[in-house]
């Protein structure tokens, strides 16, 4: 009886908030090459698939029904906007980070679930160079409705590439003063630290786990058990995908008293679990909506124990 209470009490809406983290690869270009262009993006390689199939994307972000989603690779922000409230209502709100980089990180959010409060904050930090095509880290302060938990939450898209690992240790150097300060700084200590680390080295976890510990946060991803969080091109000559988990979700050690713990799930094509594909045999959702997944956890609001 009391288990059951328990289970009703973590799945009644008006006791938990949704939160995850997506890399909607290019959006709107996704692997339209000639779209790159016209937004003045020139790679060395330009990729000649399809762009963002809009439409499912937005079909797909309102049945998951989140409160907070921290996005990444934002192309097109008042495109994303805007289409937003068509498909999912004038209540989600979009927010990001400015910068120099065609892409931009950012949190869209349910303005009937969370309240922002202040202005939102740009870590530049995490530029390493003030001339730099990285992306900056973006945090947001945000209350629940009616009244409950209140957190701060940042979102990264640290440096690509195994080669990049130099510049990915220095952004992990960034974001641990800015981690270990920022309690301090606003008086609260609840803390979600979520988005697209790109932990692909050899080091894969030790890319963030020992500055992780020092400041005593969880990492809620762990509990994905080998779930993936993305696929990516191992192989062109022979069409193979691999799949790997570099999206990642971490909570303070105040943020972990709301979290509820094995919550955390990851969407679309990920939650086959399959360990690749071969031969271009690709997923629509690969070649329409994104090479990553949303990666959810769910957090407590009838309370707020900081």
């Amino acid at each position: 009886m009391i288990t059951s209470l328990i289970f009703a009490q973590q799945n009644d809406p008006a006791r938990y908030i949704d939160v995850a983290t997506f890399n909607i690869e290019w959006f709107p270009c996704k692997d339209d090459g000639a779209m790159m262009q016209r937004y003045g993006i020139h790679l060395s390689h330009p990729p000649r698939g399809e762009a963002t199939d809009v439409r499912a994307l937005f079909r797909m972000l309102s049945r998951l029904n989140l409160e907070l989603l921290a996005v990444e690779e934002i192309v097109d922000t008042r495109m994303f906007a805007d289409s937003a409230r068509h498909y999912m209502g004038d209540r989600y709100k979009f927010i990001y980070a400015p910068g120099r980089g065609s892409q931009k990180v950012g949190f869209l959010y349910d303005s009937t679930r969370l309240r922002l409060i202040g202005a939102p904050e740009v870590y530049n930090d995490l530029l390493l160079k003030p001339d730099s095509w990285l992306r900056p880290a973006f945090r947001a302060y945000f209350k629940t409705l009616p009244e409950g938990f209140d957190f701060h939450a940042i979102v990264t898209h640290l440096k690509a590439a195994p080669r990049g690992w130099k510049q990915r240790q220095k952004q992990w150097n960034a974001l641990h003063e800015i981690l270990r300060k920022l309690p301090e700084k606003t008086g609260d200590a609840d803390i979600i630290l979520l988005g697209d680390m790109n932990n692909v080295s050899k080091r894969r976890e030790q890319e963030f786990k020992p500055i992780m510990d020092e400041l005593g946060f969880y990492r809620v991803t762990r509990e994905l058990n080998g779930m993936p969080s993305n696929y990516w091109m191992a192989d062109w000559h022979a069409q193979r995908l691999e799949a790997s988990l570099i999206d990642q979700i971490f909570v303070s050690a105040d943020a972990k008293v709301e979290y509820i713990e094995g919550s955390v799930h990851v969407a679309g094509m990920c939650a086959s679990a399959f360990d690749g594909y071969v031969n271009g045999d690709f997923p629509l959702y690969y070649r329409k909506i994104s090479d990553h997944c949303p990666v959810i956890a769910r957090f407590r609001v009838d309370r707020d124990d900081d």
